[in-house]
Protein backbone atom coordinates (compact mmCIF):
# COMPACT_ATOMS: atom_id res chain seq x y z
CA UNK A 1 0.00 0.00 0.00
CA UNK A 2 1.77 3.34 -1.44
CA UNK A 3 -0.98 5.96 -0.95
CA UNK A 4 -2.81 7.82 1.87
CA UNK A 5 -5.88 7.35 0.31
CA UNK A 6 -5.86 3.50 0.16
CA UNK A 7 -4.74 2.97 3.43
CA UNK A 8 -7.24 5.51 5.21
CA UNK A 9 -9.99 4.52 2.95
CA UNK A 10 -9.38 0.63 3.98
CA UNK A 11 -9.58 1.76 7.61
CA UNK A 12 -12.61 3.59 6.80
CA UNK A 13 -13.77 0.60 5.70
CA UNK A 14 -13.06 -1.56 8.57
CA UNK A 15 -14.31 1.15 10.77
CA UNK A 16 -17.90 1.12 9.07
CA UNK A 17 -18.27 -2.71 8.92
CA UNK A 18 -17.48 -2.73 13.00
CA UNK A 19 -20.00 -0.25 13.14
CA UNK A 20 -22.62 -2.29 11.28
CA UNK A 21 -21.98 -5.57 12.88
CA UNK A 22 -22.76 -3.45 16.49
CA UNK A 23 -25.67 -1.82 14.53
CA UNK A 24 -26.86 -5.02 13.86
CA UNK A 25 -26.16 -7.32 16.67
CA UNK A 26 -27.28 -4.36 19.40
CA UNK A 27 -30.51 -5.71 20.09
CA UNK A 28 -29.81 -9.70 20.06
CA UNK A 29 -26.27 -9.97 21.17
CA UNK A 30 -25.31 -6.88 24.11
CA UNK A 31 -22.42 -8.85 25.10
CA UNK A 32 -21.24 -8.79 21.93
CA UNK A 33 -22.28 -5.49 20.92
CA UNK A 34 -20.54 -3.98 23.99
CA UNK A 35 -17.38 -5.26 22.54
CA UNK A 36 -17.86 -4.36 19.07
CA UNK A 37 -18.51 -0.98 20.13
CA UNK A 38 -15.39 -1.01 22.33
CA UNK A 39 -13.13 -2.10 19.81
CA UNK A 40 -15.12 0.36 16.93
CA UNK A 41 -13.84 3.19 19.76
CA UNK A 42 -10.26 1.78 20.23
CA UNK A 43 -9.97 1.81 16.12
CA UNK A 44 -11.73 5.04 15.20
CA UNK A 45 -9.73 6.81 18.51
CA UNK A 46 -6.25 5.38 16.62
CA UNK A 47 -7.78 6.56 13.56
CA UNK A 48 -8.48 10.28 14.70
CA UNK A 49 -5.01 10.57 16.41
CA UNK A 50 -3.44 9.17 13.03
CA UNK A 51 -4.83 12.44 11.48
CA UNK A 52 -4.61 14.49 14.16
CA UNK A 53 -1.02 13.97 14.56
CA UNK A 54 0.45 12.84 11.56
CA UNK A 55 -1.84 13.54 8.45
CA UNK A 56 -3.27 17.13 9.68
CA UNK A 57 0.08 19.13 10.38
CA UNK A 58 1.54 17.21 7.41
CA UNK A 59 -1.33 19.29 5.82
CA UNK A 60 -0.96 22.54 7.58
CA UNK A 61 2.66 22.68 7.13
CA UNK A 62 2.39 22.45 3.21
CA UNK A 63 -0.36 24.42 2.64
CA UNK A 64 0.12 27.29 5.65
CA UNK A 65 -3.91 26.61 6.10
CA UNK A 66 -4.07 26.49 10.16
CA UNK A 67 -7.27 27.79 11.18
CA UNK A 68 -8.81 27.15 7.76
CA UNK A 69 -9.86 25.13 4.74
CA UNK A 70 -10.49 21.02 4.99
CA UNK A 71 -8.31 20.31 8.04
CA UNK A 72 -10.14 22.61 10.52
CA UNK A 73 -13.51 21.17 9.22
CA UNK A 74 -12.26 17.63 9.78
CA UNK A 75 -11.12 18.94 13.14
CA UNK A 76 -14.81 20.59 14.39
CA UNK A 77 -16.44 17.25 12.82
CA UNK A 78 -13.78 15.45 15.16
CA UNK A 79 -15.19 16.44 18.44
CA UNK A 80 -18.84 15.95 16.63
CA UNK A 81 -17.65 12.41 16.08
CA UNK A 82 -16.03 12.12 20.07
CA UNK A 83 -19.73 13.53 21.49
CA UNK A 84 -21.33 10.77 20.00
CA UNK A 85 -19.32 7.93 21.10
CA UNK A 86 -19.41 9.62 24.50
CA UNK A 87 -22.84 9.65 24.30
CA UNK A 88 -23.50 5.88 23.26
CA UNK A 89 -20.67 4.71 25.80
CA UNK A 90 -22.70 6.27 28.62
CA UNK A 91 -26.13 4.63 27.20
CA UNK A 92 -24.01 1.18 26.92
CA UNK A 93 -22.63 2.17 30.62
CA UNK A 94 -25.95 2.55 31.71
CA UNK A 95 -27.06 -0.07 30.17
CA UNK A 96 -29.95 1.46 27.49
CA UNK A 97 -28.19 -0.14 24.89
CA UNK A 98 -31.62 -0.78 23.12
CA UNK A 99 -32.20 2.98 23.22
CA UNK A 100 -29.72 4.14 20.85
CA UNK A 101 -30.89 3.40 17.36
CA UNK A 102 -30.99 7.53 16.85
CA UNK A 103 -27.18 7.98 18.04
CA UNK A 104 -25.85 5.24 16.17
CA UNK A 105 -27.75 6.47 13.30
CA UNK A 106 -26.54 10.00 13.82
CA UNK A 107 -22.37 8.76 14.18
CA UNK A 108 -23.20 6.17 10.83
CA UNK A 109 -24.15 9.76 8.11
CA UNK A 110 -21.68 12.06 10.18
CA UNK A 111 -19.19 9.64 9.21
CA UNK A 112 -20.32 8.60 5.74
CA UNK A 113 -20.25 12.15 5.22
CA UNK A 114 -16.74 12.86 7.09
CA UNK A 115 -14.75 9.92 5.14
CA UNK A 116 -16.27 10.92 2.18
CA UNK A 117 -14.94 15.00 2.27
CA UNK A 118 -11.31 12.98 3.59
CA UNK A 119 -11.01 10.39 0.56
CA UNK A 120 -12.15 12.92 -2.03
CA UNK A 121 -10.23 15.96 -0.86
CA UNK A 122 -8.04 15.62 2.02
CA UNK A 123 -6.31 11.86 0.99
CA UNK A 124 -6.15 12.64 -2.59
CA UNK A 125 -4.16 16.28 -2.26
CA UNK A 126 -1.56 14.75 0.15
CA UNK A 127 -1.33 11.96 -2.23
CA UNK A 128 -0.48 14.23 -4.92
CA UNK A 129 1.76 16.89 -3.43
CA UNK A 130 3.76 13.88 -1.57
CA UNK A 131 6.52 12.56 -3.33
CA UNK A 132 6.95 8.35 -2.95
CA UNK A 133 9.14 8.46 0.07
CA UNK A 134 7.20 11.06 1.85
CA UNK A 135 3.91 9.10 1.51
CA UNK A 136 6.16 6.22 2.69
CA UNK A 137 7.22 7.99 5.89
CA UNK A 138 3.78 9.15 6.75
CA UNK A 139 1.92 5.72 6.14
CA UNK A 140 5.06 4.01 7.97
CA UNK A 141 4.55 6.65 11.13
CA UNK A 142 0.78 5.54 11.06
CA UNK A 143 1.48 1.92 10.93
CA UNK A 144 4.17 2.44 13.28
CA UNK A 145 1.77 3.99 16.02
CA UNK A 146 -0.92 1.43 15.70
CA UNK A 147 1.69 -1.08 16.95
CA UNK A 148 1.82 0.96 20.97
Amino acid sequence: MNNVLEFMGQDHDRLDKILEEFRCTKNTDVTRAVALFHDFMAVLSRHIVWEEEILFPFFEQKTHMHDTGPVAVMRIEHNHIKNYLEKIQNRILAKEINGIDELVCGLMELLADHNAKEESILYPWIDRETSDKEREDIISRMKNSSME
